[in-house]
């Protein structure tokens, strides 16, 4: 496997940019105080925040098994979804992406350009929708500057803008190939057939957006497939005794979810326990309360990653070996590594 030095710098970044998260997170909280606060949880709570984010990995296969058409058994797709989960908890540059494209475009009737402009598709529907529910999650936070709650209100208004303006793109293909030729002529980087081809593979992975039902259930989808998520952060205010509500907990998940967009370590390390702290001291709570839901969640959520993926390694009778050797051969031939929000 041959590394870009882009990606060397890449990776080198995000270990610079977690060690400084962790670092200020340590210097802001003792790591005393952090512990006495984790001694303190209750464990029902924390079990139900793992029950809900294995919810939430169900929901997000079968709304990826809609995006390819329902063509692969939905089994089968989620224990896919989840070796690639795992392995970018564990492992740099995304590898998880790639993995999750290879072992898709090996079923029969399915490529792996579709596996990856799925995953595209779904990190653009995750990024939809966090942009649509801050406004309303912000709502609840009576210091806030008016000029931020504008401009949350705003990038609200220009989302839906944006959804139906995908719509268009996906019902008229030639509309869109004629703006990307009048902005490469612009832009002389965009001029190139390869950025046409990666645009094909887009709109292809937007065929759903080409009737009004399909996106309405996709849309559905999305909103049932974070609402574990936000009844797992829900579950873990609990699990440390702080105030919980939806709305708090719908703001701490946005809060988390671009964070972890951030360059940062494998298994984003550092980012998502300060965008977590960062949300719950706006919402006036104790910084050492929120860096123990941090640690706990963050905690939880990589060791469910790492179970669920060595499950679906057996399922699907793959080698880890072998996976390696296949995400060496693919490494170079893979469409760029996908970025967004997740959990």
């Amino acid at each position: 496997m041959q590394i870009s030095t882009q990606k060397k710098r890449q990776f080198f970044l995000g270990m610079i940019f977690s060690l400084l998260c962790l670092g200020g997170m340590f210097w802001v909280i003792k790591p005393a105080e952090i512990a006495q606060a984790i001694q303190q949880t209750d464990a029902r709570y924390l079990l139900g925040t793992a029950v809900y984010l294995f919810i939430y990995l169900f929901l997000r296969a079968v709304r990826w098994r809609y995006l390819l058409g329902n063509r692969i058994p939905q089994a089968k797709l989620f224990h896919i979804q989840n070796i690639g989960q795992m392995l970018t908890q564990l492992l740099p540059f995304r590898l998880g992406d790639v993995a999750r494209g290879v072992l898709v475009g090996q079923q029969p009737g399915l490529s792996v350009t579709q596996g990856v402009t799925t995953m595209v598709v779904e990190r653009l529907l995750d990024m939809l929708l966090m942009v649509l529910l801050l406004p309303l999650a912000l709502l609840q936070i009576e210091t806030l500057p008016g000029w931020l709650r504008q401009a949350a209100l705003v990038s609200g208004v220009a989302t839906v803008g944006l959804s139906f303006f995908l719509m268009v793109v996906a019902n008229k293909r030639p509309f869109a190939h004629k703006m990307l030729t009048w902005l490469g002529d612009k832009l002389t980087r965009l001029a190139s057939e390869k950025v046409h081809r990666q645009l094909d593979h887009l709109l292809d992975g937007l065929t759903a957006f080409t009737q009004w039902r399909s996106a309405l259930v996709l849309l559905g989808l999305s909103l049932l497939t974070w609402l574990p998520v936000v009844l797992a952060y829900n579950a873990a205010l609990q699990a440390v005794h702080l105030p919980a509500s939806l709305l708090n907990a719908t703001f701490i998940m946005i809060a988390g979810a671009f964070a972890v967009a951030a360059p940062s370590s494998p298994g984003q390390i550092g980012v998502f326990h300060m965008g977590v702290i960062a949300a719950m001291t706006a919402l006036g709570q104790p910084a050492e309360a929120a860096a123990s839901l941090a640690v706990l969640y963050h905690a939880i959520n990589f060791l469910l990653m790492v179970l669920t993926g060595l499950v679906g390694v057996t399922y699907v009778q793959m080698s880890l070996p072998h996976l390696a050797r296949l995400l060496g051969f693919q490494f170079e031939t893979a469409p760029p590594e996908l970025s967004g929000p997740i959990s």
